[in-house]
């Protein structure tokens, strides 16, 4: 298995995998944090969803940078992404 593939499986591909994870609690901190920069950003409201519309889907997206051996530890990355063809 190549360091890409490695990479790539050991990130979430979910939010449920990020949670179960052995990792869940590198996972938390950035997904708050981006939760919290949607916040203060003003990026969104939570209103009720009208009566016969359909509320836009969204899906979080993960990303593990590994950072250099010795310098600079591994960075979690979270984002909340909009699924705008919904």
């Amino acid at each position: 298995m190549s360091v890409v593939e490695e990479i790539q499986n050991s990130e979430p591909k979910t939010w449920r995998e990020a949670i179960q994870s052995e990792d869940r609690q590198l996972w938390l901190q950035p997904m708050n944090e981006e939760m919290e920069s949607l916040r203060k950003n003003k990026t969104w409201i939570l209103v009720d969803q009208p009566k016969k519309q359909k509320a836009v889907e969204c899906k979080w997206i993960f990303k593990k940078k590994e950072g250099i051996l010795g310098v600079e530890r591994p960075r979690f990355k979270a984002r909340l992404v909009a699924k705008g063809f919904t």
